[in-house]
Parts: C-alpha cells; structure tokens; sequence
C-alpha cells in the first residue's frame, strides 16, 4: 500500500493509520507459506471488508479472487451488501470492478464500492 500512498500523498504520511495488531485479520496461506490477509467487519447493515491483501509473488492466481468470493458469499447469504474502499491511485479498483462491485462514492482520495 506503501507505493499507492506516495503515488496519491507524494510520502508516506508519518500519522497514516497503520493497524498495529492483527486482530481480526485472517491470514491467508498456500502451501504452507503465509501470503497475505483479509480483514472483514460486519456491520448492521453491511459487510466492510477493511483489508485483502496477497503478497505480490503470489498475485495474479486467482487466490485473491478465491477469498473475494468466500465474503461475497458470506454478504448474499447475510442479504446485506458488502461495501470497501481503495485509494484512487490503487490498480485494485480493476480487480473489484470485474468481481460485481460498483463504484457509490467518490473523493479526492476514496472510492468507495458496492456489490
């Protein structure tokens, strides 16, 4: 997220909030090796799923979109919508535009999705 944030802040803002543990974070393992992460909240009326990331040796495999599904599932079969952001400068937007989300809201910095 490093690079997104130089791309859109011009650094690394030094009071950017970093998640400092990682509850509720699931880590995401393939053949033994740990390679990213996923974090989802839910919400009365949503699912927000806060952080996906896979390790990026292991992108472009389908590993990503494998966990997106598992949550998209868990959101269709809560019926409630499952809504997440990403800055403007993250290539990710792609990712979740092909997976059924919609953009709902912009700013500056955000845009926030829903599927």
């Amino acid at each position: 997220m490093r690079e997104y944030a130089i791309a859109l802040w011009g650094s690394w803002p030094p009071n950017l909030n970093v998640r400092n543990s990682i509850d509720g974070c699931k880590i995401i393992v393939d053949d033994g090796h740990d390679i990213g992460c996923v974090t989802v909240e839910k919400h009365s009326d949503h699912l927000w799923l806060d952080e996906l990331f896979i390790v990026p040796a292991f992108q472009r495999r389908g590993i990503g979109s494998k966990i997106l599904w598992s949550v998209i599932a868990d959101a269709e079969g809560l019926e409630i919508p499952l809504r997440l952001s990403v800055l403007v400068t993250n290539p990710a937007l792609d990712f979740y535009l092909r997976h059924g989300f919609r953009i709902h809201q912009e700013t500056a910095e955000r845009r926030y999705l829903v599927r």
